[in-house]
């Protein structure tokens, strides 16, 4: 592997991390604004360990349907165990 292709993937994992970063800030203030609740202790570490940014997507539009909290902390459950 030469160092332009290292290069790229860094650069390449970088933008996903990003791009993670900026999804789950997304979904956390939506959730807060909604619920009128912190995200902090509880739902961002469990959005943290989704590497699937797909996944993370769906997480947010279901963020801005969802009527529970609780229905909303199933769905990012039922991410993080594979179902």
């Amino acid at each position: 592997m030469n160092n332009s292709s290292v290069y790229e993937m860094i650069i390449e994992r970088g933008k996903q991390l990003g791009e993670k970063t900026i999804t789950i800030e997304f979904i956390t203030n939506l959730l807060e604004k909604r619920f009128e609740i912190s995200t902090h202790q509880n739902i961002t570490p469990m959005l943290e360990t989704i590497d699937d940014l797909d996944h993370l997507k769906e997480l947010f539009h279901e963020a801005l349907e969802v009527e529970h909290l609780e229905d909303f902390i199933r769905s990012v459950q039922t991410v993080q165990n594979g179902s």
